[in-house]
């Protein structure tokens, strides 16, 4: 009887899986074989970077702390460009075993706005890669790679104001002995099992204008990738924003290479591996290029309408470097913390028309003055040994008023190993396009050689002792309303000289040299007061030892191609050009007048005299009628040195005005007349401690400030108008006590309200409103 067909159905299902066992224990082998494979070949370790503003900040993953899950990443506020939420990369560390290969990483990323669905936004990914391998243990890393969550990461644009996540995970690929691959995962549990942290996003990300770019720097350092700008790369017409990231920022600010290659790199890290040591991991860092044969083609001079280079110090700034060719700036150059970096053989050109620029006090190398226009210098301004302030069309002009802050400043030649590298200079000055305001330079003069210190307009050459350094500056944008030398009362060139040897050799004979002076006609034009011209014809030189107070003429031995000779130049001090008198007995330098308490102190100096006996001191009430106070022998009546003289006036009983002149007097009884100086005693005895007062006011060519102070010292003196500006100051000497303290260059002042201020010796500060007729 056959079993029935369910019967032999089961029959045979028992037979066949009789038969099938020895295969399924096969199949449950190899499955258990791969199975402990993979357990054994694992992810060991792993964690996260990010700089959220203030450099790279590790995360723990799989291990370390503090862990990345949960953490609240930080607010920020996208309507500033330069808040950034950086993944830069991270760890993975990995173990093989049973002959199987780990052969490279992956890390991944996901931004998602809460209450979307957590895989609804774009993913994001970046290779790791292998920086270290010690026998079964390999180390996959990166901390560079700037993928940025807030801006486009994935051409998803700005974020919205609103919370959101971040999912991050690792993947790691591997092939198995049998040349079969597989891939494991951190966390565990496939790609949608991740790593997850928080951010809040505030603000609103402003929309550029076309005329305006913001430095992002999500690519690299070319300042010529359209993608490390916010609104494309600048021109001409479009200004150039870089943010200050911050201290420790991970983003790489611009590098010029106009019309070059930028090698490929290396960057070097250290990092923790598996079994607590360190390693040294060397990154290759790719070059790019900007020549014809590059991916944008050749990229010409870089180009910015207004520059900002934004900070609040030197410590927090921005940077921007001019690596290899040229930048044209057409609009204003703000660089207020100094921020801009000039490698040598580079241009920096100012194209615009009227200009302003913040300076550069680290210095500059090549500066083009080009584009026409008045490019006004609102800080110090230097150029480097070897490099060029070169003149082409324009002028620059510095605040003539805060000489301090506001100069050009050319640094000595130098020596880098063997090789002599030049001063820097100027070149290329005109008529129609110079430099207008003050420059200065210091270095050393060698004896017979001529030096022309820069190209600053005077050269000296030094004939017998050597005169150390010598300390040069340059006025062009003011000139001395009166030469004051007793019988010239014209005025002065627009270009004054200080010229200041560290050794004056006094004790050997003093120093002897040639001057040469160079000047451009329009110096000699418009000139203060009632806009006067000097006769190039009658030009001479003449030097001053009292600031431009008094001068004395020297006179010349050449004048040809708007450049002034004289030989055995002895005075060094503050030098410019009128026109010649005829030749005085003495050549006065400094005459000076001051009240010390109830007494008056006359003081004068001489660079030159012949057959001068002596000089008589007069006084007068009124400034008509004087007479003699005293009789001062000359200390030698034929001199080429600079002698000093003093005398104090002790008569009792003075007040009111006093005015004080020099009568010169020769050896054949010739005499000649110093202009008077003015010392008021008004009121003096009433005056109280730290008190100020002006004399006279409403003032015309001189004012006088008479000050009482009980602490001895340095005292600051400054003029501004009634807009705020300076239009004078400088550093008086007070004595304790009453002290006449003359206001400088006051004569070239128009009419109008001044207030004059006075910070005294003890820190107190004085403030007397003027005005001038």
């Amino acid at each position: 009887m056959k079993a029935p067909l369910s019967n032999q159905i089961l029959a045979f299902r028992g037979q066949a899986w009789r038969r099938l066992l020895p295969l399924l224990a096969l199949f449950v082998t190899f499955g258990t074989s791969f199975t402990a494979r993979a357990q054994t070949t694992s992810i060991t370790g792993s964690n996260i970077i990010v700089d959220a503003g203030n450099g790279n900040f590790t995360y723990g993953g799989k291990t370390g702390t503090p862990p990345f899950e949960g953490a609240n990443l930080g607010t920020f506020n996208v309507s500033n460009f330069n808040t950034i939420l950086l993944l830069n990369g991270g760890t993975l560390l990995t173990t093989e075993a049973n002959g199987d290969v780990i052969d490279g990483a992956t890390q991944y990323y996901r931004v998602t706005k809460r209450g979307t669905p957590r895989q609804s936004g774009p993913l994001g990914s970046f290779r790791l890669p292998l920086v270290n391998t010690s026998g079964a243990d390999k180390t996959f890393f990166t901390n560079t790679q700037m993928a940025n969550l807030l801006t486009g990461f994935s051409g998803i644009g700005t974020l919205e104001p609103g919370n959101y996540t971040v999912d991050v995970y690792f993947t790691a690929d591997a092939v198995s002995a049998s040349d079969r691959t597989f891939t494991l995962n951190d966390p565990s549990g496939g790609q949608f099992t991740s790593y997850q942290a928080s951010f809040t996003v505030t603000g609103i990300r402003p929309a550029e204008p076309p005329t305006s770019t913001t430095w992002t720097g999500g690519q690299d350092d070319n300042w010529f990738d359209p993608a490390n700008w916010s609104n494309g790369v600048p021109n001409a017409g479009k200004d150039a924003t870089i943010p200050n990231f911050g201290a420790g920022s991970t983003v790489e600010y611009p590098n010029i290479y106009s019309d070059a290659i930028k090698p490929p790199s290396t960057r070097t890290t250290t990092i923790q591996n598996t079994n607590g040591t360190t390693s040294t991991v060397v990154t290759p860092v790719p070059g790019y290029d900007n020549t014809a044969s590059g991916p944008r083609g050749a990229s010409g001079p870089a180009q910015t309408r207004t520059l900002t280079m934004s900070g609040t110090s030197q410590a927090q700034r921005s940077i921007t470097r001019l690596i290899v060719g040229r930048l044209n700036v057409f609009g204003n150059f703000n660089n207020q913390q100094d921020s801009f970096i000039q490698r040598e053989n580079t241009i920096l050109s100012f194209k615009g028309t009227d200009q302003s620029i913040s300076g550069s006090a680290s210095g500059l190398v090549n500066v083009e003055i080009d584009g026409g226009g008045i490019k006004t210098l609102v800080s110090n301004f230097a150029i480097l040994p070897g490099g060029t302030l070169r003149f082409i069309n324009g002028i620059l002009e510095t605040n003539i008023s805060a000489v301090n802050v506001s100069f050009v400043e050319l640094f000595p030649s130098t020596t880098v190993g063997t090789t002599g590298i030049p001063s820097g200079r100027i070149a290329g000055e005109t008529e129609t396009s110079f430099l207008r305001g003050y420059a200065k330079i210091a270095e050393v003069a060698q004896v017979g050689v001529p030096q022309d210190f820069g190209n600053i307009g005077i050269t000296l050459t030094f004939q017998g002792n050597a005169p150390g350094v010598v300390a040069i500056t340059r006025n062009t944008a003011e000139n001395f309303a009166s030469i004051n030398n007793g019988a010239n009362g014209r005025p002065s060139a627009r270009r004054i000289f200080g010229v200041r040897p560290s050794d004056q050799q006094t004790n050997t004979g003093g120093l002897n040299a040639t001057l040469s002076f160079r000047y451009l006609d329009n110096e000699l034009t418009n000139l203060m007061p009632n806009n006067q011209t000097l006769d190039e014809n009658k030009l001479a030189l003449f030097v001053s030892t009292s600031s431009g107070d008094t001068f004395g003429q020297l006179g010349r031995d050449a004048l040809a191609g708007n450049v002034l000779t004289k030989n055995n130049v002895r005075a060094f001090a503050t030098f410019t050009l009128s026109e010649f008198t005829s030749p005085l007995p003495v050549t006065l330098t400094a005459f000076y007048a001051k009240r010390v308490g109830n007494n008056a102190e006359i003081t004068w100096e001489t660079v030159a005299e012949l057959n001068s006996r002596g000089y008589e001191v007069q006084v007068s009430n009124d400034g008509r009628n004087y007479r003699a106070l005293t009789f001062v022998a000359s200390t030698n009546p034929n001199s080429n040195q600079l002698l000093r003289y003093r005398y104090i006036d002790t008569e009792a009983g003075k007040t009111g005005v006093r005015y004080y002149r020099l009568r010169q007097i020769d050896l054949d009884g010739t005499d000649h007349y110093y202009a008077p100086k003015v010392v008021t005693f008004d009121g003096g005895a009433k005056l109280d401690k730290a008190e100020v007062r002006a004399f006279p006011n409403p003032f015309g060519e001189v004012l006088t400030l008479t000050a009482n102070t009980s602490v001895a010292g340095p005292a600051q003196l400054s003029v501004t108008d009634m807009t705020g500006r300076v239009v004078g100051q400088q550093t008086v000497q007070l004595t304790a006590g009453i002290n006449d303290v003359p206001v400088p260059n006051v004569a070239n002042l128009r009419s109008g309200i001044y207030l004059v201020r006075l910070v005294m010796p003890s820190g107190e500060a004085k403030v007397l409103r003027v005005s001038k007729q």
